[in-house]
């Protein structure tokens, strides 16, 4: 039981490595950071000092290691759109993702389980189900 339990957590972290390199990856090459955080008026100079700053002079591995570092420790950072602390924008919308995940999965249980026991063949709901239609032929 226990070498079930330790390689299911190995495989757990393989995997959270897999999606963070993925993410990194798609974040990486989408373009370029600076473009999107500065206006057309800022000079060169400027963009440089900006790209010094968040580090994208270093190499892909090397920046890889940072957000991996960065994402295990929860923080992600800056957002360019709202100028505020990624962690913060998070934790602002999570009452309403629980909101959404427990009314959804409610509201799955409220209509799976009384369809499963009206539909499935052999099953113990009401004779006049669609089920019964299926067991006579």
């Amino acid at each position: 039981m226990l070498t079930f339990i330790i390689r299911r957590l190995v495989q757990a972290v393989i995997v959270m490595l897999a999606v963070a390199l993925i993410a990194f990856t798609l974040f990486r090459f989408v373009g370029d950071p600076v473009n999107q955080m500065v206006g057309q008026d800022t000079t060169p100079a400027q963009r440089e000092t900006l790209r010094e700053r968040l580090g994208l002079h270093d190499t892909v591995l090397v920046q890889s290691g940072r957000f991996v570092v960065h994402a295990a420790h929860f923080d992600f950072g800056n957002s360019y759109q709202f100028k505020q602390p990624v962690s913060g924008l998070i934790g602002s919308r999570l009452p309403a993702t629980f909101e959404l995940s427990i009314t959804s999965a409610l509201f799955a249980l409220l209509v799976g389980i009384p369809m499963g026991w009206a539909f499935i063949p052999g099953s113990t709901g009401p004779q006049s189900s669609p089920s019964s239609s299926r067991r006579s032929r």
